[in-house]
């Protein structure tokens, strides 16, 4: 007989359930590469070391991420900023990002891409040694192929590279198609000057913004790259440059959709001056705004920055980098450039597809949006025409009420499990 034939069923698991716990006790070694048992890293103490506030320009490609700024979670809402704050603490620069004196010049969205983006924060340093920590280099190798720390600079601790930075320059690119660019260029020149853009952004009621005026200095629209070769002019890419002292939720996007509907001759060029006149227009009317994917913060202008690119080879290394995904991506372009124009040749209605397009213009317009993305509408309803979203005060309103009706239930649930505390305790005291 075996040694636990004679035990009862509760005996049996009992057993199992010490015998689980003393298993689950024992944990392996952690052995390196190498096979040898690898040595627990101590805790890294940054009071031993010297800091220094620097800024850093960060270039990245945003299409992997869910915006640039970290929302703690990356393994669900990856993002540019969480992906630069693993670097940071695997290379032992910062401890965390609540420690280091944090802050970013521009919070981009989802898909958006960056080049001239700027944070500055507290690093470990080399100080007072000649020799500081060349922190390009170092940053870059823990950094996914698609972000890439530019240079750096030594900065005051009054420095924040939010509040500091004097403007921000934006890129739209976008290909030719049937846009009318001259109408585009008339429109965009309406931008020009201080206005209040609370009809080209997204309201957020829970930031209490209560001055929507920003200054365009300048929105430019010229040519970005070549038509494609045998598939006519309206595959050439145009860029929209727009640089301003300071910008709203959205508000890039939002403006690139109306110079869209301009182009197309949906809209006048004057409705830009409509949208701009609060009191003519009081809400934003219900457009989608543009893609996402074609933007990119191009440059955040600083005032008395010493950027420092890293060793002499850094640059040419970041070339290279830069160049190889570049050649990759154009390469897909190849590809679906190639199928377009097998495509062309392909017979419809007793013709070739090429011609079809040149004397078939579409029919239903199909709206631009950018980045390969377009709307399709039986009959295109004119801005002015269409319902409004909630104004400003509508929006506020709401958000208030919507915030102290959770209160109220907060509470009610506060006192709900008060009242059953008590009387368990009630219970208690009458067992007892």
């Amino acid at each position: 007989m075996g040694p636990y034939d004679s035990w009862t069923r509760e005996q049996l698991l009992e057993r199992i359930a010490a015998l689980e716990s003393s298993s689950s006790a024992i944990t392996p070694a952690k052995r390196s590469n190498s096979g040898k048992p690898r040595k627990e890293q101590r805790p890294f103490d940054m009071s031993k070391y010297s800091q220094r506030h620097i800024a850093l320009k960060v270039a990245y490609l945003g299409w992997n991420y869910l915006g640039f700024a970290a929302q703690g979670d990356e393994a669900n809402v990856p993002t540019v900023e969480g992906r630069l704050f693993q670097a940071l603490q695997s290379c032992r620069l910062i401890v965390d990002p609540d420690s280091c004196s944090f802050s970013r010049c521009g919070r981009t969205d989802k898909g958006v891409s960056g080049l001239g983006q700027v944070v500055s924060l507290k690093v470990r340093s080399n100080l007072p040694k000649p020799d500081e920590i060349t922190y390009v280099e170092t940053i870059n190798r823990l950094l996914p192929e698609d972000i890439r720390v530019l240079a750096w600079a030594p900065v005051s601790d009054s420095f924040d590279a939010r509040f500091s930075c004097r403007s921000r320059t934006y890129k739209y690119f976008f290909p030719k198609g049937e846009l009318d660019l001259d109408q585009m260029r008339l429109a965009a020149s309406y931008f020009v000057g201080e206005h209040d853009f609370r009809n080209f952004c997204k309201l957020d009621p829970s930031k209490n913004i209560t001055n929507y005026k920003r200054t365009v200095v300048s929105l430019d629209i010229r040519p970005s790259a070549p038509s494609t070769l045998g598939l006519g002019d309206s595959t050439a890419f145009y860029e929209v440059e727009l640089k301003g002292t300071a910008f709203l939720w959205h508000q890039v996007r939002c403006i690139m959709s109306i110079l869209f509907l301009v182009g197309q001759r949906l809209e006048k060029p004057e409705i830009v001056q409509d949208l701009l006149n609060v009191d003519k227009v009081e809400s934003r009317p219900d457009y989608p705004m543009a893609s996402e994917l074609p933007l990119l913060l191009y440059d955040c202008e600083f005032e008395g920055l010493e950027w420092n690119y890293g060793l002499e080879m850094t640059p040419l290394r970041l070339y290279q980098h830069w160049r190889e995904l570049w050649s990759a991506n154009v390469t897909r372009s190849l590809l679906c450039q190639t199928f377009m124009g097998s495509v062309l040749d392909f017979p419809i209605k007793g013709s070739l597809l090429r011609n079809h397009l040149i004397s078939n213009p579409e029919t239903p317009p199909a709206v631009v949006l950018g980045g390969g993305r377009e709307m399709r509408t039986a009959r295109y309803k004119p801005l002015l025409d269409r319902p409004r979203c909630d104004s400003d005060q509508v929006k506020k309103e709401k958000y208030r009420a919507k915030k102290k009706q959770k209160t109220l239930l907060d509470n009610d649930d506060k006192k709900a499990t008060a009242a059953t505390a008590t009387t368990n305790n009630n219970n208690n005291d009458g067992d007892q």
